[in-house]
């Protein structure tokens, strides 16, 4: 079918506010009186809390509040509530909140913080998860003492915050019938989510009615309402969460941050607002990070090449709580195996407490990761059996009727085909897989494909309202953090109703008006929201029929909406374009028109079972993608460069194939600083790289690679006009591909990212 809007690069239609300055991020929020809050943080990663002293703190000119554990004894978590707003009897990381100032002006507030005298009883630090799983010092004593709110299975007397299982098949049995066994570790490095924009939250609460109103560039302004409303024991309906543009998320944005500590603090200035906004330090020390990883496989194949049996065990640095933990163990849990064909399979991943900063969700939950350790053994079992790399995988993937290790008969599947295009794109089979080139550097090619679900079950409900002008407004709160969500719908909305684009916008998201949506996350605003304005839109012209039959003086039975044209078929001079609907005076002194739809995936959600979560379908939507990379290595300097990435992604259809392109390629950036340069470095409890000069994201500079992508259509039969999810699969199979060429390039077994020039300069023979 051909389509008029859908499948069109068109402007991002935020994009104009964004470059000319007129967004309004968080930090450009300032209401009348409005206070300014700071943070006493603690610069131990684990102690008791002697005694708090701010008599010093109270005596500055222009202090307003001083806050401790005492006066605010709350706890908050998205799946378990097991992290204080203020810490009280300990701290377990380093820049945990220890008390908060409000002040007239941030200067003060700051000054007024460093002035707080705290007693500390330094602990012994859990710094890595083998001492963590040796269980002799316990971060969290009790784990029953703390309320689960989600899916989350902490083990009793243990440092293990969460607990998932996946299997299929008999893997000992597998094992016993293939002929070759290969066994490896793969690590991937703790990162920091490194926005533009830092956590920031203006908060006023009206304490007569115990209203709560918090401005913040949330990610997921329904869920973060639920947290703050039960940490702070008020109904729901008296949160309000203002969200305000977001200067970056990546995840970081998804769980509730600077809002509980703006909120404390407003609790106890009789009405006046106070804003929070985190200096780059306090973001690297004490907001949110991606946790570090472990993994361990151990697979089983024939001499053909053909996989019989996989174990998989997984140990996911979690910081000092549990947080987003869970999430991350199911998601990346179902992924672990990757896309192949595995009779017998067996996941194990457990989340473990250390005292460390954060970890929570980070463009893929989990994802990125898994398949930097199931492509690294991919390789290795290539390796050994002398099979090429993209052959075996070929061999091995899953295609349509095929079943997966989740225990779902896969459909809508094209991953072959993105294998085969990635391949394409850096010329697999017309050069060889390593070279060395003139000048004496290593050369050499990677290869790697995914698999990753969205979140599931799961609502969304959008409002489409018909302006007397004839525009049209989308009430939605999928939150724009650059995925074009913002420019994608109201395309979906033109198309559906054969209408301009240009005159459809998108509201503002605030909680109080703004109709539910679950989260912005897992890559699922285009295919649910995407459905949800698809139902809105049929009300709509439910609506416009009914108001035009009664305009024409016909009978509604008469009336027709063809592309647009909302007309009588039995005399087509009885017509109004929907585009002209404003100007016609049809909408005058009417009941307004206004559509509402909502896409749920709880009838398409098949519960896994607790035990071996194999389900017939743990996902509404699976994604899939490969991306391949040449490598030119400096044997002497150490130095690495990705000269080549060959990406392709299976998105279903593309809507605004622009913005696909622009969301792959900024992903593959992202990916080359997960390979080769990013790491937040902790020793004993302490960061020492937590600033932007020792910790190192790729810049312009360093985006100097030459890019090619392929976007593979294969339509998804429930998605909007089968459209897949794209926000994350970017990023998944990027560093994957780059370790493997890496290892190519260099004859050797790199196990661990990121890979820096002192890895190749020492790097041991294999």
């Amino acid at each position: 079918m051909d389509h008029k809007v859908v499948g069109r690069s068109i402007q991002r239609k935020d994009g104009v506010k964004k470059v000319t300055g007129n967004a309004i991020f968080g930090a450009d929020i300032d209401l009348p009186g409005q206070l300014y809050g700071a943070v006493c943080r603690s610069p131990y990663p684990h102690a008791k809390i002697k005694a708090v002293h701010k008599k010093k703190a109270l005596e500055l000119p222009g202090v307003y509040v001083v806050l401790t554990g005492a006066e605010c004894d709350k706890l908050f978590g998205q799946y378990i509530e097991d992290q204080p707003v203020i810490a009280r009897e300990k701290v377990r990381y380093q820049g945990e909140p220890v008390a908060l100032v409000a002040a007239d002006n941030f200067l003060t507030a700051q000054e007024a913080a460093s002035l707080i005298e705290v007693e500390y009883e330094p602990l012994p630090v859990i710094d890595s998860v083998e001492d963590a799983l040796k269980n002799e010092i316990l971060l969290h004593e009790d784990w029953s003492k703390y309320n689960i709110v989600g899916d989350c299975h902490p083990v009793k007397s243990t440092n293990i915050g969460d607990i998932f299982t996946l299997s299929k098949g008999d893997v000992n049995k597998g094992f016993m019938e293939s002929d070759l066994i290969v066994e490896s570790e793969f690590s991937c490095s703790m990162l920091q989510h490194t926005t533009i924009e830092t956590h920031c939250a203006t908060a006023y609460v009206n304490k007569s009615t115990r209203e709560i109103t918090v401005y913040s560039p949330a990610q997921s302004p329904f869920a973060i309402r639920s947290v703050l409303a039960r940490s702070f024991g008020v109904p729901l309906e008296n949160v309000r969460v203002i969200c305000t543009e977001i200067g970056g998320a990546f995840g970081s944005k998804y769980e509730a941050k600077a809002e509980p500590l703006a909120i404390a603090l407003a609790m106890f200035t009789n009405g006046r607002p106070v804003k929070i906004q985190f200096s780059r330090e306090e973001e690297f020390l004490a907001s949110v990070a991606r946790g570090p990883v472990k993994f361990k496989i151990k697979t089983g194949v024939k001499n053909d090449g053909t996989l019989l049996a996989q174990d998989v065990t997984i140990y996911w640095d979690t910081g000092a709580y549990v947080t987003t933990g869970p999430r991350i163990n199911y998601n990346a849990g179902f992924a672990a195996c990757g896309p192949y064909k595995i009779p017998n399979a067996k996941v194990e991943s457990f989340c473990v407490v250390t005292n460390k900063s954060i970890a929570t969700a980070y463009r893929g939950f989990g994802v990125p990761e898994v398949v930097c350790a199931h492509e690294h053994q991919m390789d290795l079992i290539a390796k050994k059996l002398g099979i090429d790399p993209l052959e075996i995988r070929l061999k091995n993937i899953l295609t349509d009727g095929d079943l997966s290790v989740t225990g779902e008969t896969m459909q809508d599947i094209a991953v072959k085909e993105c294998l085969e295009a990635a391949a394409k794109n850096v010329e697999w089979y017309n050069k060889p897989l390593r070279w060395i080139s003139s000048d004496g550097k290593f050369c050499g090619k990677g290869i790697a494909c995914f698999c990753k679900l969205t979140g599931t079950p799961s609502n969304t409900s959008v409002i489409l309202r018909l302006n007397e002008n004839g525009s049209l407004t989308i009430l939605d709160a999928s939150r724009e953090m650059g995925q074009g969500v913002t420019t994608v719908l109201p395309q979906i909305a033109a198309e559906a109703l054969g209408m301009d684009v240009e005159k459809i916008s998108v509201s503002p998201v605030d909680t109080a008006f703004s109709p539910y949506d679950k989260t912005t996350t897992s890559s699922r605003s285009t295919f649910h929201g995407g459905n949800a304005v698809l139902l809105a839109a049929e009300e709509v012209k439910k609506q416009l029929l009914a108001l035009a039959a009664k305009y024409f003086k016909v009978s509604l039975a008469q009336m027709e909406y063809v592309e647009g044209n909302i007309r009588c078929k039995n005399d087509l001079t009885k017509s109004i374009h929907i585009n002209e609907i404003g100007k016609s005076g049809i909408l005058r002194e009417q009941p307004p028109i206004i559509g509402v739809g909502a896409y749920s995936t709880v009838d398409l959600f098949d519960k896994p079972d607790p035990t071996t979560h194999q389900s017939k379908r743990p996902t509404v939507m699976w994604m899939f993608g490969a991306q391949a990379a040449i490598v030119e290595v400096d044997p002497k300097e150490g130095h690495i460069q990705v000269k080549t990435i060959g990406a392709a992604h299976d998105v279903g259809y593309a809507i605004n194939p622009l913005g696909c392109l622009q969301q792959i390629e900024g992903s593959i950036i992202m990916g080359i600083g997960h390979a080769l340069t990013e790491e937040m470095i902790y020793k004993n409890g302490d960061l020492k790289n937590g600033n932007m000069l020792d910790y190192k994201v790729p810049t312009f500079m360093d985006s100097d690679v030459d890019i090619h992508i392929s976007l593979v259509e294969k339509n998804h039969k429930e998605g909007p006009f089968g459209a897949k999810g794209l926000g994350e699969p970017g990023v998944a199979a990027t560093a994957a591909a780059i370790v493997n060429a890496i290892n190519t390039a260099c004859e050797t077994n790199f196990n661990a990212i990121p890979i820096k020039p002192e890895n190749i300069i020492f790097k041991e023979e294999v």
